[in-house]
C-alpha cells in the first residue's frame, strides 16, 4: 500500500488535509480516501476523518463512503483525528455532495491518484 498524504485546495479559500491509500489487492486496485473535515456534528471532536473507498467494476468505477474505522489507516496517518461514521456523514445535509466533489475534483488534479485504478 502507499500512503500519499497533503492539503487539497479544492475551491477559493478553502482547503482540506488527506490521506489516500493506493492499493492493490488480488490483481484489482481500490483507492481509499479520507479528508480531515475538523469538528463533526454531533462527535464533541475538533478533528474527524471522512472515509472512502474506490474501486472499478466492469461496467462503472465505485465510491462508496465508509465507516472511517475500516479504513486501512492507522491513526497517525490520519493525524489522530476521530473516525466519523458513514450513517453521520450521510445524515448531515450537504456532507454527501461535498466528499463527492472534493474527491472527483482531487483525482482530477493528482493523476497518480486519479489514474491509480484505471492503470
Amino acid at each position: 500500500m502507499k500512503i500519499i498524504r497533503g492539503v487539497f485546495n479544492y475551491a477559493d479559500g478553502s482547503n482540506t488535509i488527506f490521506c489516500v491509500g493506493l492499493i492493490e489487492h488480488q490483481d484489482d486496485r481500490h483507492v481509499w480516501v479520507s479528508f480531515i473535515t475538523g469538528e463533526w456534528p454531533g462527535t464533541n471532536e475538533e478533528d474527524c476523518f471522512v472515509t472512502s473507498h474506490v474501486w472499478l467494476t466492469p461496467d462503472n468505477r465505485i465510491m462508496r463512503i465508509e465507516d472511517s474505522s475500516s479504513s486501512p489507516f492507522d491513526a497517525e496517518e490520519v493525524f489522530d483525528c476521530f473516525p466519523v461514521t458513514r450513517e453521520q456523514v450521510l445524515a448531515q445535509d450537504g456532507a454527501k455532495d461535498w466528499f463527492i466533489n472534493t474527491y472527483l475534483a482531487l483525482f482530477e488534479c493528482d493523476k497518480e491518484i486519479g489514474g491509480y485504478i484505471d492503470a
